[in-house]
């Protein structure tokens, strides 16, 4: 998006009581009095209150308005997302102020000090499996532990690191893990008592010696993107939380929306009487056979039960003639879309098949879509949402309009009824808790059309990356579930 089109946001990472470990018990559960740019606060949401009103005022200010990148949204809006002066849903006043302060809180240099660090000059790799990288995934994210090996070799405790292009604020996560002794100790440093960091290095005769390089500490962050999606999320990567309160109110939220719509989950047995929960239903896109113009199931005709693969070429069901896909065109089906009030042309799918459990059973089984599954399909298709549900058109690009031609035009359009109408109902409650609406989103292109059914994967989730592409097999994967393994 353009400056014009897009928010504008800043995320300044503040020093917070406690030892300077990211993750310290001290930091996520701190709620008396604190200290925020030179003012006292009872506690942490007085200071909130009082930098909202603050923010307000400022928005009122045409000069301030004028910076280019200004958000387009309502003045409201910019609040309610706002965290201030730490965290700003439009450019933020106070990086200034706390750029002074931060500078007045370091240790005075020797007169003769000159700053020099020899260029950083070593492979950096590191793996993306750690449990912070995959908290909400991000293109062109980098691990934090690969940013911390070069802010430790130029920076030392206290020094500002400014990332005009944050991203998911991965620069902030590492400048803090500077100052967790386990973290630096993982990357393959020595850090002695006094906090003082060593590497290893070859010295003449091709031993091993380890030399002092740096200092334990957290380094101060100012973190900047024009994303408003990745200045949301870095927000949520940099801002201290109790953990148990957390998983306390995500736990409820999900309980509260399975108890009214888990229904929507269930499927009867192969013996008629036995209810199950659905894990995943696959949707398979149907063709029209080139010979006899018959409708043809994808999954039926193509996907191999036996070896799990899916067949190059295919006989019609009813013709017998060999099919490809390439040869063979799409069947459309016309419906009304509730939400944008029109009819829509859209490729057809049709469920296939289901996977599900039973109570007090963890063996997955699969089933064909029986007709009692068709009649709850069709029950949830009728089901008027009214909650909040994204219906924006696709934003113009080849990639974003690229199923066009199959009449996936709008945003709501990527997700079945089912799954639509349970994450509205699970994002409204969400929308007062930063950290739960991050958990929110960090699963939405997990139970979107973009997780396509590969036969023997057994892992649920396979949407491509970078691409908006959908398969000719969807996996409605259940957003419960998906949430609750987050």
């Amino acid at each position: 998006m353009s400056k014009q089109e897009s928010l504008f946001k800043t995320k300044v990472v503040p020093g917070k009581p406690g030892s300077g470990n990211l993750f310290d018990e001290e930091i996520v559960t701190y709620d008396g009095p604190v200290k925020c740019l030179g003012l006292e606060f009872e506690n942490d949401a007085a200071r909130r209150t009082h930098f909202i009103e603050e923010l307000r005022k400022k928005l009122q200010d045409p000069e301030f308005r004028k910076i280019e990148g200004f958000p387009i949204g309502e003045d409201e809006d910019i609040l309610k997302l706002s965290d201030p002066p730490y965290y700003t849903a439009c450019p933020n006043p106070w990086i200034a102020d706390f750029i002074e302060e931060w500078e007045s809180q370091k240790p005075e240099k020797p007169a003769d000090y000159q700053y020099h660090r020899e260029p950083f000059a070593a492979d950096v790799s590191e793996g993306k499996n750690d449990p912070i990288y995959n908290a909400h995934s991000y293109h062109t994210k980098v691990p934090h532990k690969a940013i911390m090996r070069y802010i430790l070799h130029y920076t030392e405790p206290g020094d500002i690191v400014f990332d005009g292009f944050c991203g998911t604020g991965m620069t902030g996560v590492a400048a803090q893990m500077c100052g967790d002794k386990n973290e630096v100790q993982s990357l393959g440093y020595k850090v002695d008592e006094d906090g003082t960091i060593f590497q290893a290095e070859q010295n003449e005769d091709g031993k091993e010696i380890w030399k002092r390089f740096s200092k334990l500490g957290v380094r101060k962050a100012i973190l900047n993107d024009l994303s408003p999606a990745a200045t949301f999320i870095a927000y949520n990567y940099n801002t201290p939380v109790d953990v148990k309160a957390f998983e306390k109110d995500a736990k409820k939220i999900l309980a509260e929306v399975e108890k009214e719509f888990g229904w929507m989950y269930e499927t009867i047995h192969t013996d008629g009487k036995t209810k199950g929960k659905i894990n995943y239903t696959v949707f398979s896109d149907v063709f029209l056979c080139s010979e006899c113009g018959s409708e043809v199931i994808f999954y039926d005709v193509a996907v191999c039960k036996e070896s799990n693969k899916v067949l190059d070429e295919f006989q019609c069901q009813s013709c017998k003639a060999t099919l490809t896909k390439r040869k063979i065109e799409r069947a459309y089906v016309t419906s009304f879309d509730q939400v944008l009030g029109h009819t829509v042309k859209q490729a057809k799918q049709q469920p296939v098949m289901i996977n599900y459990s039973l109570p007090g059973n963890r063996r997955k089984l699969q089933k064909q879509i029986d007709k009692q599954d068709l009649e709850l399909i069709s029950k949830i298709d009728n089901f008027k949402i009214d909650t909040w549900i994204p219906c924006e058109r696709m934003m113009e690009g080849k990639e974003t309009r690229r199923n066009d031609s199959i009449g996936l035009t709008h945003v709501h359009h990527f997700y079945s009824k089912r799954n639509l109408i349970i994450l509205s109902a699970i994002r409204e409650r969400c929308q007062k808790n930063h950290q739960a609406l991050l958990m929110f989103n960090s699963q939405l292109i997990n139970v979107s059309k973009l997780n396509r059914y590969r036969p023997g994967v057994s892992f649920p989730y396979n949407p491509l990356s970078g691409t908006m592409y959908i398969g000719s097999q969807v996996s409605e994967a259940n957003v419960f579930t998906a949430f609750y393994n987050k």
